[in-house]
């Protein structure tokens, strides 16, 4: 899953619930690298540079036996320079209170999410839930590599340097 996050000032125009989606599933190459090749479009007003937008990435993945689980969480701010950008999103996932929580989310126990968050996933990535956050224990989950175009206008306005 993915949704970009921005502050008040800024304003999504192409769609009402802002921009979230999910992207297909992919299987890893010859080399154990999952390729995902999913044009993402964000459009936005501003009034403000304040909050820049960032884009929260949830990595789910579907078991043997269909069931839908989190693999990791990360988030990455937009690029605020125009023309082409390679991003690389740390990612992370929770780990479970105790030992036994942790083996049986390791191994698939019905009911265990391994990636599941204890508060809102947008609080937990922008930090704005500090005392949720700064309890939680993670683990490294990789690196997400994003390729990505960005077109600014009226960047001159706010002065922004587009060049």
């Amino acid at each position: 899953d993915y949704a970009a996050d921005a502050g008040a000032d800024w304003l999504p125009i192409a769609r009402k619930e802002g921009f979230v989606g999910q992207t297909q599933t992919c299987y890893a190459d010859a080399q154990g690298v999952y390729v995902f090749n999913h044009p993402i479009d964000f459009h936005f007003i501003a009034d403000s540079v304040a909050n820049w937008p960032k884009l929260h990435l949830q990595i789910l993945k579907l078991d043997a036996c269909g069931r839908i689980e989190t693999v990791a969480y990360g988030c990455v701010a937009l690029p605020n320079v125009c023309g082409h950008s390679e991003l690389t999103c740390r990612s992370w996932r929770p780990l479970a209170r105790g030992v036994l929580e942790e083996a049986r989310a390791v191994n698939g126990v019905l009911g265990t999410d391994p990636g599941a968050l204890p508060a809102a996933r947008a609080d937990v990535l922008n930090a704005t839930s500090t005392e949720v956050r700064s309890k939680m224990v993670t683990k490294t989950s990789g690196s997400i590599r994003i390729s990505l175009d960005t077109i600014f206008r009226n960047a001159g306005k706010h002065q922004i340097l587009t060049r």
